[in-house]
């Protein structure tokens, strides 16, 4: 069974949208939630998964990586060394990166996007942003580009679908 990571902020998370892609991924995969303090996350039902420190995170433990894009991303994860070294390590490998919303900030954070095709909620505050990391936006709902998936946060189903079909699907390693 593979392995999928996921980085949620600490605060403020947007549970209807982590649930809607955990109804989708929590039978066919082994997920673990990760977040940069533990300590300080938010009690929220996420069934009997536990949320664990970012430290633990290895990146030759998972199949694939998805960072959710919830309120407390911007404050949170955007910026941070550590994401963006594991991301960095997800990409050389060739395994699945994934990034939903304001995630997908993270992905273009760590050069993972530059060049590339991407997606974000069409307001012209993260279209910029994300453009100024290299990333090409297009207003779609979900870009998948080899092994890298980005979301707009509008159709969630339709990002977890995607993380999912690639994980069943794709080959242990993608060849650029």
């Amino acid at each position: 069974m593979k392995s999928l990571a996921i980085i949620i902020p600490p605060r403020r998370i947007d549970a209807p949208m982590l649930m809607s892609c955990l109804d989708i991924w929590r039978k066919k995969y082994n997920l673990r939630i990760f977040s940069v303090d533990v300590r300080n996350t938010e009690e929220m039902p996420i069934g009997n998964l536990k949320t664990h420190d970012l430290q633990e995170l290895h990146s030759d433990c998972f199949d694939a990586i998805a960072v959710m894009g919830e309120s407390g991303t911007k404050e949170y994860l955007w910026n941070n060394t550590d994401i963006i070294s594991r991301l960095q390590k997800f990409d050389k490998a060739r395994k699945l990166i994934a990034g939903i919303g304001l995630g997908s900030i993270v992905l273009a954070q760590a050069g993972v996007l530059l060049g590339k095709k991407a997606t974000i909620d069409n307001s012209v505050e993260l279209v910029i942003q994300l453009k100024s990391y290299g990333a090409i936006f297009v207003p779609e709902d979900v870009v998948i580009l080899k092994w890298i998936i980005t979301g707009s946060g509008k159709d969630v189903e339709a990002f977890a679908n995607a993380v999912s079909m690639w994980l069943r699907t794709s080959p242990q390693q993608i060849i650029k």
